[in-house]
Formats: structure tokens, sequence, C-alpha cells
């Protein structure tokens, strides 16, 4: 996701989290462990976008999606998104504060 949510800030932020509860864990297992909260983190953000758009922006990302693959950019998935003058950024806010809450708590 560009622009707003990248995997660079969801990384910075899982990494974050580590720091915060993970203590002792060697250079492999932290890695290893910021690449799987980085996967939950994704999904869930996606999950959210994909529920606050409207109707006809899920149509048009599907198309897109159908007609490319995994050859659909970044920026065209994010141009969709973003464009669609929503603001997710609550929302993604609010996943972000709940995923760093559930994994503190050993939920994650």
């Amino acid at each position: 996701m560009g622009g707003n949510f990248n995997n660079e800030q969801i990384e910075k932020f899982v990494l974050g989290l580590i720091e915060e509860k993970a203590e002792g864990l060697d250079e492999q297992d932290r890695m290893a462990e910021k690449d799987r909260l980085a996967s939950i983190l994704n999904d869930k953000i996606e999950d959210a976008i994909a529920e606050t758009l409207p109707d006809d922006k899920v149509e048009a990302l599907n198309n897109l999606l159908d007609e490319k693959g995994d050859d659909a950019t970044e920026e065209e998935i994010t141009a969709l998104v973003y464009g669609s003058q929503l603001d997710i950024n609550d929302a993604v806010k609010k996943i972000m504060d709940e995923f760093r809450e559930d994994y503190l708590k050993g939920e994650i």
C-alpha cells in the first residue's frame, strides 16, 4: 500500500512491538517474528480497507486483479483504494492499535 501505510511503515511498527515484548531474540528469530507479524497485520489492514470500500470500488479492484493478477502494480491498487476518497486512516489506526494490544497480551 503506497502513500499511507506501506510495508516499510508496517515493518517499523512490528519491529517496535518486538522490541517492547520479545527481548532476548537472536537476529534470525527477530526477523522471522517481524515477517510473521507484518504478514498478519498487513492482512488485517487489507481486510479493513476492503470493508470500507464501496461496492463499485470492490468490483473495480476485483476486475483489476482478474485482468492483471500478480502483474497489478502497487500503484494501481493504491490509486484505486485511496482514490475512493475514503478516510481509511482511522480504520487502519484502529487495527494497528488493536494489533499492538493483542500482541502485547500474547494473543497473536
